[in-house]
């Protein structure tokens, strides 16, 4: 498994690089174009995000996506296509959605064996 983080602003990445810290298969990409995240976008096994614009573009891309929602609702700004899941915080808050959780949407849709 290979974890790649995109960022757009500063404190993106500094969070990207506060996330990936000590961890060897994590990646903090560097800044890049639309254009090239689509491009590692369209090379990604399955891609894990948050609803913003890039998870939109994953799924006209057709990739494998779970995007994850707290206080927003994805039936009126979900992405469409197959392969999207969702996953929505029972508290509407993206802390309570754990790491556990989804590994195992990922196993059980065959993304990965084990972590």
């Amino acid at each position: 498994l290979h974890i790649k983080l995109p960022w757009g602003a500063p404190h993106e990445e500094a969070r990207a690089k506060r996330l990936a810290e000590g961890y060897d298969f994590v990646e903090v990409l560097p800044r890049m174009s639309l254009e090239r995240v689509a491009q590692v976008l369209a090379g990604a096994q399955f891609v894990v995000s948050v609803d913003t614009g890039l998870s939109h573009l994953t799924a006209a891309l057709d990739r494998p996506n779970v995007t994850l929602y707290g206080p927003t609702d994805p039936g009126l700004i979900g992405g469409y296509g197959k392969n999207q899941r969702e996953m929505t915080s029972e508290t509407h808050r993206m802390d309570a959605i754990t790491a556990d959780r989804i590994f195992q949407i990922l196993k059980n849709d065959r993304y990965i064996d084990s972590f």
